[in-house]
């Protein structure tokens, strides 16, 4: 046999020995791989279902949205708990949500109680502050006069009062997402959200903020309240001495509520879940807080696609200005907030953790490095 061919067998042989490596696109039906195989059968049913719990959703938004009726938070649970139930995870969103929920019934049902303390109420500290930022502008009254037009439903009118009344709905839809996708992530997120509820709430009472459409009434300043003229009671023949601190405001949700395609149905809430909002608690902006904070973790999650919430954000930021809920400097509160609630739970609660964890062990260099972290968290 010649050189040349003994060669060519040598190389035949060696290639023949080698396991041969053909790159293969995860959705090829590859028989010989039962897992493979599963997967593909899984993957089509799972899309599906979550194709159902998109339209589900949606189309139950769409009818609360047409009959006028607020997505207050009982009616959220009840609408999630059944695309729990259609996922097969019923058992499981009450043992994941129930806590959960409860809280944020509870803090529903006593939200009102903010209004009963004494604290001084604050009014034109919030004009003065969106007058410094807008050279001089208050923009919910700027967006009123270029936008608004009396007797006349406009769409933007339309999507204004709808992201106003999604308030619940799409962070705790958010959230179900999360759910679904990462559990764990979740339980941050619950909790994130019940600091950042519970912290609105405190401020509520120690820093009682008018709302841009309260300040467009007559109001009377007495005992650090500011009082609404016409439902002070006057005695005939009395007077008091009145002010109208930002004139030309209105309350644009209520009228567009009164104008919209069916009669306006106001909260209406399942059984006992009956509470009153407080009309002074306008700073932090917790229609700003909750979607910067589901943000947050969506990004967590999702990574880049989780950019298209900053969307929603401002077009829920331009909703509560143009409707006279809140001021600019309300919703750079609440997005605070929501910052800082996500630090607590996802950076200075683990690096604390971690530094206690390695004290109790006597790890001195693994409490130094824990300490650091939560230094620079």
């Amino acid at each position: 046999m010649t050189p040349v061919a003994l060669r060519l067998l040598r190389a035949v042989s060696t290639i023949s020995q080698q396991t041969v490596k053909v790159p293969v696109r995860r959705s090829a039906p590859i028989l010989l791989l039962g897992t493979e195989v599963a997967l593909l059968v899984q993957l089509p049913s799972q899309r599906l279902r979550a194709l159902l719990l998109a339209v589900y959703i949606a189309c139950v938004t769409a009818a609360f949205l047409y009959f006028n009726m607020r997505l207050t938070i009982e009616w959220v649970a009840l609408i999630l708990f059944v695309a729990a139930l259609v996922s097969g995870r019923g058992l499981l969103f009450v043992r994941d949500w129930g806590v959960f929920i409860a809280v944020l019934l509870a803090w529903q049902l006593t939200s009102g109680l903010a209004a009963r303390f004494s604290f001084p109420w604050h009014l034109t500290e919030l004009i003065s502050a969106d007058k410094a930022m807008f050279a001089g502008s208050v923009p919910p009254l700027w967006l009123q006069q270029h936008l608004y037009h009396p007797g006349k439903l406009e769409p933007w009118d339309v999507f204004a009062a709808t992201m106003y009344m999604l308030h619940f709905l799409t962070p705790l839809a958010c959230g179900f997402v999360l759910w679904m996708t990462n559990r764990d992530l979740f339980r941050k997120f619950a909790l994130a959200f019940i600091l950042v509820a519970l912290a609105g709430f405190a401020t509520y009472i120690l820093y009682p903020a008018v709302p841009p459409w309260m300040a467009a009434q007559p109001l009377v300043h007495f005992h650090d309240q500011y009082l609404l003229l016409r439902d002070m009671h006057l005695q005939p023949g009395q007077h008091v001495s009145s002010h109208v601190y930002l004139p030309g405001v209105r309350n644009l949700f209520n009228v567009f509520a009164a104008n919209w395609y069916n009669p306006y149905h106001g909260n209406i809430r399942i059984g006992i879940f009956k509470g009153s909002y407080d009309n002074v608690g306008a700073i932090p902006s917790e229609h700003a807080a909750y979607p910067m904070l589901f943000f947050l973790f969506l990004r967590r999650q999702f990574g880049r696609p989780a950019y298209l919430a900053l969307v929603y954000i401002a077009g829920l930021l331009f909703s509560i200005t143009y409707l006279g809920q809140h001021y600019v400097i309300d919703a750079i509160v609440g997005f605070a907030y929501a910052f800082v609630g996500y630090a607590l739970v996802m950076h200075a609660y683990p690096a604390l953790h971690n530094r206690v964890a390695a004290l109790l062990r006597g790890d001195r260099p693994a409490a130094l490095r824990a300490r650091a972290e939560l230094e620079e968290a």
